[in-house]
């Protein structure tokens, strides 16, 4: 036995034994047996997860209000349990989606996100607010859904080629996550703010574009309306870009500055977001201190007359700039600075 195991002699026995083999597969396929194959195997179950997976965001595309009383509550739970389904599809290592699977992901994100906002809830113009936003916030009762649909966008931004992701996530599409900026749920803001500051890391072409449309809502927030749910969300994610920026600032980022971070001070509603502006306007301040004396001037013509929680901000945010001021301007700025803290002295506020 050792021998005949060790012996060529024992290989033809093995090629014959398979070769029969093979010629016995062949007879039986031609009677209409499949021949068993493990590629072709993978590839069919490979099919199979993509057809389940365009039944998955074919049956998200439904839209609930959560407000309708004509809506199925379990046929709001079985979507909620599609979007899982869908998500955790998402989170799998794999090769990247097919064209047939991304263009009507792309087209369910967005029947899901854009969509009419409430009426606001809160006053004409917010005067007074402290920074828990979250006692007169109003929630969206679709959050169990947009919760999950904005994890699935995240998850397809992180993963994705931006050169593939391009012809879906467009100029449009990021107009109207733009938009959504303005709902009153800080939960949804918050979820906006992450997966618009990662389109904006990872899509560079797009950049210039989302600056121009974000100072766009800034100045439409400034001299129109002061009313705007999320400038204090876009503002942080401006922190971030003016951390990135390089020394010497170009000419685009210092009148960004002048002309939209400057005025930002003079809105009623500024103690709202009056932590992430302060941020920003140091960030430029600390990278070329020279530009101390443009904020504190602008900071001092916005001083307002009679709104003393505002006066304690701007009062706190001085103390912060005049660390960063360059000497020389110090001297020059001296004066009018301490006329305006003379000033405040004077109030009748204790802060």
């Amino acid at each position: 036995m050792g021998v005949l195991r060790n012996s060529p002699k024992a290989s033809p026995i093995k090629k014959s034994a398979t070769l029969q083999h093979l010629f016995d597969l062949e007879a039986n396929n031609s009677n209409g047996t499949k021949i068993y194959s493990p590629k072709s195997s993978k590839q069919s179950i490979t099919e199979s997860e993509y057809g389940e997976i365009l039944s998955i965001i074919s049956h998200c595309c439904s839209i609930f209000t959560f407000t309708d009383p004509l809506e199925s509550p379990s046929e709001q739970d079985v979507k909620r349990l599609k979007l899982f389904q869908l998500l955790s599809f998402m989170k799998k290592p794999k090769k990247p989606l097919p064209e047939e699977i991304i263009r009507p992901l792309v087209s369910m994100l967005s029947a899901n996100l854009f969509r009419p906002l409430p009426p606001s809830a809160k006053r004409t113009v917010v005067c007074e607010l402290t920074e828990d936003e979250d006692l007169v916030s109003t929630l969206s009762p679709a959050w169990p859904h947009l919760q999950v649909v904005y994890d699935i966008l995240l998850r397809l931004v992180l993963s994705i080629d931006p050169k593939v992701l391009r012809g879906y996530v467009d100029e449009r599409f990021l107009v109207n996550l733009l938009s959504l900026f303005q709902t009153e749920d800080r939960r949804e803001r918050d979820n906006l703010k992450n997966v618009y500051h990662r389109i904006y890391s990872k899509f560079t072409f797009y950049r210039a574009i989302m600056r121009k449309s974000m100072k766009d809502v800034f100045l439409h927030y400034v001299f129109e309306s002061e009313k705007h749910s999320g400038i204090g969300e876009l503002l942080e994610i401006w922190g971030s870009i003016i951390n990135g920026f390089t020394v010497p600032l170009k000419e685009e980022h210092k009148l960004f500055l002048m002309r939209v971070l400057i005025p930002l001070h003079k809105a009623k509603g500024m103690p709202v977001y009056h932590r992430q502006l302060a941020y920003c306007v140091n960030q430029f301040v600390q990278k070329e201190p020279m530009l101390g004396g443009t904020v504190v001037r602008g900071i001092l013509k916005y001083w307002p007359a009679t709104n003393c929680q505002k006066e304690v901000l701007l009062i706190d945010e001085l103390e912060e700039l005049v660390e960063n001021i360059d000497p020389d301007h110090y001297r020059k700025l001296a004066l009018p600075i301490c006329t305006q803290i003379s000033r405040c002295l004077n109030s009748l506020n204790s802060q």
